[in-house]
C-alpha cells in the first residue's frame, strides 16, 4: 500500500428526531447569529425548516435566512452568501439540504474571512485560506456524501466553468432518515446512483488492496438497497442504509493507499457548466459509456466487479464477464428510471458543447487507461 495519513473530523448524529435530540446542545458552542441555508423551499413544505427554527428560537438565536440555492450552486449565489455572512456577523451556517446546499455553504465559509475573491485565490493562485467560517448540516437529501468532506463544487456561469473548491469540514451533521423519507423516489434515486459512482470511480483506480475489499461491501449494499427501492420496498430501513452508505464513501476511507479514477466525474462536471443537469442523472448516462471504452484495459478488475457487486454467475473469460457486468449496470440504471442518453434527459448536446467539454475537462491518469481528448468527444457524442 502507498503511505497515507487518515483523519476524519466530522461528528455525525445518525437517527430519528436528531434535530430535537441534538441541535440544542451543539448550538451552545456558537454565537447568536445563525444563517439557515436551503434550496427552493421543500424544507418548508415538509416542516423540516420549522423543526430547525423552533430549536433556534428556543436557544435565543437570531435567524438569518439564505434561501433559493439552486440544484447546481452558482458562484453568484456563493458571493451572495459571503456578503450575507459578513454583513450579519454570522457565527454558524446551518445547511439544511443535500449536496448542492452543502457545497454552496462550504465555499461561502471558505470566503468569509478574506477580502480577496475566493475563486481567484484558490483556483488561480492555488492558495487555501487559513481561516474559514463555520457550518453544520441537517441532511435532507443523501447521495453525494458532501456532508463528510471539505470539497464544494460551484458553477461560474459567465465562464462556463464548474470547479471544486476547498472549504471547511462540517462542525457536525444531523442525519435523520425520517427527513429523506419525504423525498420523492425520482428525486432520491439519482443521489443513490451518485453514491454508487463514487464507489466505482474509487474502485477502478489503479492498484487493488484492502480498501477495494471494503468498497465492494459498500457497493453491494447500495446495489441491494437500490433494487429494493426499484421493487417498491421503500422503507426507512432501506433509505437509512443508503443514507449512511453515501456518507461512508466520502470519508475517503476507501481511497487510502490507492488513487481513484473519477474520469466520468470530470467529464460530467465540465458538462454541467453548460447543461446545469442533475449530477447523478448525467453520470448515469456517462458512466456506462466510459466503462465500455476502457474495460478491456483492466478486464480482470471489471470481471471481479461483475461477479462480486453485480451478481454475475455465468462462466467465461474476464472480458466477457466484465462486459456482462457493465450490461447489468446499464440494466440497473434503466430499471431505476434513470435516462441512458442526454436526449432522454431532455438535453440536446451539441457538437460544439461536446468539443468544448472534451477540450477542457480533467483527464484521469490513474484509471485503467488515459483517454485522449478525441476519445472523450466521441464518448460524449455516443451518449446523445
Amino acid at each position: 500500500m502507498k503511505d497515507f495519513v487518515y483523519q476524519m473530523p466530522v461528528k455525525v448524529y445518525f437517527g430519528e428526531n436528531g434535530v430535537e435530540k441534538h441541535l440544542k446542545n451543539e448550538l451552545m458552542h456558537y454565537g447568536k447569529n445563525i444563517m439557515i441555508a436551503y434550496g427552493k423551499g421543500s424544507v418548508k413544505r415538509t416542516g423540516i425548516y420549522d423543526d430547525v427554527v423552533k430549536v433556534l428560537k428556543e436557544c435565543g438565536k437570531n435567524v438569518i435566512d439564505f434561501p433559493d440555492i439552486p440544484a447546481n450552486p452558482t458562484y453568484e449565489k456563493v458571493l451572495e452568501g459571503i456578503r450575507l455572512y459578513k454583513e450579519n456577523d454570522v457565527d454558524l451556517i446551518l445547511a439544511v439540504g443535500g449536496g448542492s446546499v452543502i457545497d454552496c455553504c462550504k465555499i461561502i465559509c471558505a470566503g468569509t474571512q478574506i477580502s480577496e475573491d475566493i475563486w481567484e485565490l484558490e483556483l488561480e493562485k492555488g492558495i487555501i485560506p487559513e481561516h474559514m467560517g463555520n457550518y453544520a448540516v441537517v441532511l435532507t437529501l443523501s447521495g453525494a456524501g458532501a456532508e463528510m468532506d471539505c470539497l464544494g463544487a460551484a458553477t461560474y456561469e459567465q465562464r462556463h466553468e464548474k470547479k471544486t473548491l476547498v472549504g471547511p469540514y462540517a462542525r457536525f451533521v444531523i442525519e435523520d432518515p425520517n427527513y429523506i423519507m419525504t423525498v420523492p423516489y425520482n428525486v432520491f434515486v439519482p443521489g443513490v446512483f451518485d453514491s454508487l459512482t463514487h464507489c466505482m470511480e474509487t474502485y477502478f483506480g489503479k492498484t487493488f488492496n484492502v480498501s477495494d475489499l471494503m468498497n465492494e461491501g459498500l457497493m453491494k449494499d447500495i446495489v441491494h438497497n437500490m433494487k429494493e427501492l426499484i421493487h417498491g420496498n421503500d422503507t426507512i430501513e432501506v433509505r437509512s442504509n443508503l443514507m449512511w452508505d453515501a456518507s461512508l464513501i466520502q470519508t475517503f476511507l476507501f481511497n487510502v493507499g490507492k488513487p481513484g479514477d473519477f474520469q466520468a466525474h470530470q467529464i460530467e462536471n465540465a458538462l454541467g457548466a453548460y447543461s446545469h443537469g442533475t449530477h447523478g442523472r448525467q453520470l448515469a448516462v456517462i458512466q456506462p459509456a466510459y466503462y465500455r471504452a476502457i474495460y478491456r484495459n483492466e478486464a480482470d478488475k471489471f470481471a471481479r466487479f461483475a461477479r462480486v457487486v453485480m451478481g454475475i454467475t455465468e462462466e467465461g473469460n474476464d472480458e466477457l464477464i466484465a462486459l456482462k457486468g457493465i450490461e447489468a449496470l446499464e440494466q440497473l440504471i434503466k430499471e431505476a428510471g434513470l435516462a441512458s442518453t442526454f436526449t432522454e434527459l431532455g438535453y440536446q448536446l451539441s457538437e460544439d458543447v461536446a468539443r468544448a467539454v472534451s477540450n477542457t475537462c480533467g483527464v484521469s491518469t490513474t484509471g485503467p487507461r488515459e483517454l485522449s481528448r478525441q476519445e472523450i468527444f466521441e464518448l460524449l457524442m455516443s451518449c446523445r
